[in-house]
């Protein structure tokens, strides 16, 4: 048998807590610690993170009650529904902090497809950087300013558009999607009249996270950026149920899409960001699209791993 200490035991027993060997630990997402793997993690304060996440756990013991209330007004309300869903994501008064000089950094210009990143200046310095970018919509204005911010390797994913003609130093395309199952997107829209794309129906042009990574021959990767129009579903539903716990970014920055009273993408939403909080991610930002509320850009960072 083995002993505990009986203050270790009290320690541990409370919903969030710096462990023995100095590892914050939650109930949020059990059984993972403190990622020391994140490179984006050095310069945080646990002790600072650790009173987050007891109000966090606050909120999310409290957000059976919140949904009700959110979705009652929801309900109630004729229109456009607007930007509720955040509050059903997370406590937006209350977002990770980026204790970094230049704080929280748009990435890409100020077209839409720019992306906002923490710590972007660490890795300048790091050989082995690794950047997924999904979609392009033949626009690689976020891809170009990490190319000159950072020593990374770039590969973007994109079946529905072109490359980028000729060939760019660290900038890899590949003309195939992300996702497990390559006509997901399909059934999300059963009352769209109009034709489908044919890319639904190819799954050749689909592949799983897990298998670009052993294609790819890469363990880490630092940042993942998605803009695919709903498509994050598909790839977060392979990403977050198949990948390796280790293999899992350390930064995500996506823009998500939830078309209004669409119950599809209301169950997809909760159960996406629930499993995120559980894999040890927390978000460090959002925000809403000028053109529709209802199409958020998020910013998270891997905290436990």
């Amino acid at each position: 048998m083995i002993w505990k200490n009986k203050s270790i035991i009290d320690i541990e027993r409370k919903p969030a807590f710096i462990d023995s060997s100095d590892h914050l630990q939650s109930v949020l997402s059990p059984n993972l610690r403190w990622c020391t793997a994140n490179p984006f993690l050095k310069p945080y304060n646990q002790n600072v993170i650790l009173d987050l996440e007891l109000q966090w756990i606050s909120w999310k013991r409290s957000q059976l009650l919140l949904t009700y209330q959110i979705l009652r007004k929801y309900a109630l309300q004729i229109g456009d529904w607007g930007g509720s869903m955040v509050h059903l994501a997370y406590p937006s008064s209350l977002p990770l902090p980026c204790p970094y000089k230049n704080n929280l950094t748009r990435i890409g210009g100020v077209d839409d497809g720019n992306k906002i990143l923490c710590g972007v200046e660490i890795l300048k310095p790091l050989n082995n950087c690794v950047v997924y970018s999904l979609g392009s919509y033949n626009n690689f204005n976020f891809e170009f300013a990490l190319l000159k911010q950072t020593s990374c390797a770039i590969h973007t994913y994109d079946c529905t558009s072109p490359s980028p003609g000729a060939p760019i130093d660290r900038l890899t395309f590949h003309q195939i999607c992300l996702g497990d199952a390559s006509n997901l997107q399909k059934f999300m829209y059963p009352h769209n009249s109009k034709p489908k794309s044919q890319i639904f129906n190819n799954a050749l042009l689909f592949k799983s996270f897990d298998k670009i990574l052993k294609e790819n021959k890469h363990e880490e990767v630092h940042i993942l950026k998605m803009d695919i129009e709903g498509g994050e579903y598909s790839v977060f539903a392979d990403l977050l149920c198949r990948a390796n716990g280790t293999s899992l970014p350390y930064q995500i920055s996506f823009e998500s899409h939830w078309w209004n009273r669409d119950i599809y993408h209301a169950i997809l939403h909760q159960k996406m960001f629930s499993q995120l909080w559980e894999l040890g991610y927390r978000i460090l930002n959002h925000e809403y699209n000028a053109g529709d509320r209802t199409c958020v850009e998020w910013t998270l960072l891997r905290v436990f791993c």
